[in-house]
């Protein structure tokens, strides 16, 4: 089935629960920083503030929001003070035609109410001028903030109360039917009212801060068939407005369901409830910064799952409790200008989707260079950050990587190869300076998952493997060995390292770059025999020996995947080199 169809159905589903937080029918989340407290006379009595200590704003279901974007269109019972106090940071012209709207708005709806509580609101819109805004207190928070409605001496909103939600939900219902279009509704299957518009998705990072469409046709050019708007692609008004609204749920922070790599939102929903609805979230990062109690326990029997499954047990012993069966569904969802871009779209069992996370993290797996400090399960945000995204530029990160590497993770599907150019573009092109290095512990990681996945790559590449036979990977071990040797003969204080200048070069064409570094590390040995090391030159006689055994001649090229086992082959040695052997390196040197 379709995503608007999964989507209508979690809607369903979780407006029937009455604690889920679903707004119902013709209703939305916003969020609301202040309550206007008004008299049966329609006196402003005080300015009631929602947020929380943090100054946060407290999340309400009100009145479906109008769709606007240069044109006046108010919302009903709540709205930016631009418009219901006439208020703003905008044109003095245009606030005018604001608060006039939405008082013409509240009049058409309420003029025939004879609630008290649509009386007080018309009495207050009647006597409010917006020059008594600079005798209130809350007047530079109120500033183009959310703003809703109380009666004096409730606790309750104006649009919680039975007679106005009763007259806003009739009037929801039969706004833009005037046309009466009726058709077969591609997301219920049913004959209703279609939808000429849909509702906005808002909380896509990137798209426009009022929200986004994911389903429309504004030119002429997306049209066919004498149909206009979003008549192209049949859905009721119905399921337009629960998908939306579910989106828009989906897409709140703290329901946790929602996790973001690079520009891709993605969104993850069950087919039922069930407790593990919330759990893929964390999935994505298994090393949080900050985590709550209940948080740390689910991702220690997360890791605790994907290493049984590495182990090859089966997933019912890994955890008895897993609800395996449950199908889950992720949308991916990318800002593309006033749209919203399906990255992609997954469904399959819990089980399914755990087994192909537990491969793409051994796939990752590989020795860490600082153990304290690095992750064991490299979460995607950190692979793309410091395996691709240049230094300072995370937010440059080419658009389509994040989408690919989830879909990877997610279902067994091979690496891009442009990932994999694109870690060996970084490596060659960064500074290595106490900030940045050129070769770390998430490129190795990216390059080792891609040779593992898609060059089927059988040998251990998790550590230093002196078993390897691969050019590339022994030219990697050479490299590290004659950089060793330049340290060890200047110290630390090396003003150009090799991998600085030749390790780009080295990894792609060997035989122009080797010969000079083998005479230059001569120098190095001799210097650091001298000054340091008396038997350093049985040393790297005897390493390079055993790198270099049965290579006669060095290549003119190396193909990519040849210069990722470099890199490896490098990663490796440097790891063998330098990890615990500070108190054994006089010794190593002596043998």
């Amino acid at each position: 089935m379709s995503y608007l169809s999964e989507l209508y159905r979690f809607y369903e589903r979780m407006t029937a629960e009455p604690d889920s937080g679903m707004p119902p029918e013709g209703m939305t989340a916003e969020n609301i920083a202040f309550a206007l407290v008004i008299g049966r006379d329609g006196a402003l009595r005080s300015v009631a503030d929602l947020r929380d200590s943090k100054g946060k704003t407290r999340r309400l279901i009100v009145p479906a929001s109008v769709s606007r974007s240069s044109n006046i269109a108010p919302n009903f019972l709540w709205d930016k003070t631009e418009y219901v106090l006439g208020v703003g940071s905008g044109e003095p012209k245009e606030l005018q035609k604001k608060a006039a709207a939405f008082r013409q708005c509240h009049k058409t709806l309420l003029g025939a109410c004879e609630d008290v509580h649509a009386q007080a609101l018309l009495a207050f819109l009647n006597r409010w001028t917006p020059d008594a805004f600079a005798a209130l207190e809350e007047r530079d928070a109120l500033m183009d903030a959310n703003v809703a409605f109380r009666l004096e001496g409730e606790e309750r909103f104006l649009h919680e109360a039975p007679a106005l939600k009763e007259l806003w939900l009739a009037h929801w219902k039969g706004k833009n039917r005037e046309t009466n279009q009726i058709g077969i509704c591609l997301a219920t299957g049913r004959h209703e009212t279609l939808a000429r518009t849909h509702p906005l998705i808002k909380g896509i990072p990137g798209a426009q801060t009022s929200g986004a469409s994911l389903v429309s046709f504004n030119c002429p050019a997306f049209e066919s068939y004498g149909k206009t708007q979003s008549y192209n692609a049949p859905v009721s008004e119905r399921a337009a407005s629960g998908y939306a609204c579910a989106l828009n749920y989906l897409l709140a922070k703290e329901h946790r369901q929602m996790t973001r790599i690079a520009d891709t939102s993605m969104i993850f929903w069950a087919d039922s409830a069930v407790p593990e609805e919330k759990l893929l979230g964390d999935i994505f990062d298994l090393e949080p910064a900050r985590a709550t109690v209940q948080d740390v326990e689910q991702i220690r029997r997360l890791k605790g799952i994907l290493l049984a499954l590495r182990q090859g047990k089966p997933l019912n012993e890994a955890d008895a409790a897993l609800h395996s069966g449950v199908r889950f569904f992720i949308l991916g969802l990318a800002p593309n200008a006033a749209r919203l871009s399906v990255r992609f779209w997954l469904s399959g069992t819990l089980g399914r989707i755990l087994h192909c996370c537990s491969r793409w993290y051994e796939d990752l797996e590989i020795e860490r260079q600082f153990p304290d400090s690095e992750p064991e399960f490299p979460p995607l945000w950190q692979l793309l950050n410091k395996g691709i995204a240049a230094p300072g530029q995370q937010n440059a990160i080419p658009p389509e990587l994040g989408g690919q590497l989830s879909l990877a993770m997610l279902t067994g599907s091979k690496i891009p190869e442009s990932v994999f150019a694109a870690v060996l573009r970084r490596i060659r092109a960064d500074k290595d300076d106490k900030k940045t290095r050129k070769m770390n512990y998430f490129r190795a990681a990216l390059i080792k998952a891609y040779l593992c996945r898609n060059k089927h790559e059988e040998n251990d590449m998790t550590t230093l493997n002196t078993e390897e036979t691969n050019i590339g990977y022994r030219l990697g071990r050479l490299f590290a060995l004659l950089e060793k040797a330049q340290k060890d003969a200047l110290g630390n204080n090396v003003n150009a390292p090799l991998r600085e200048r030749y390790i780009g070069a080295a990894s792609a064409t060997p035989r122009t770059v080797f010969p000079m570094l083998l005479r230059l590390a001569q120098h190095h040995v001799v210097k650091a025999k001298k000054s340091r090391f008396p038997l350093y030159d049985n040393f790297f006689d005897k390493k390079a020996a055993e790198i270099l055994a049965g290579v006669t001649d060095f290549p003119a090229t190396l193909p990519l995947e040849d210069q990722g086992r470099f890199m490896l082959g490098y990663y490796h040695q440097n790891n063998d080199f330098y990890q615990n052997k500070a108190d054994s390196q006089e010794t190593e040197y002596e043998e």
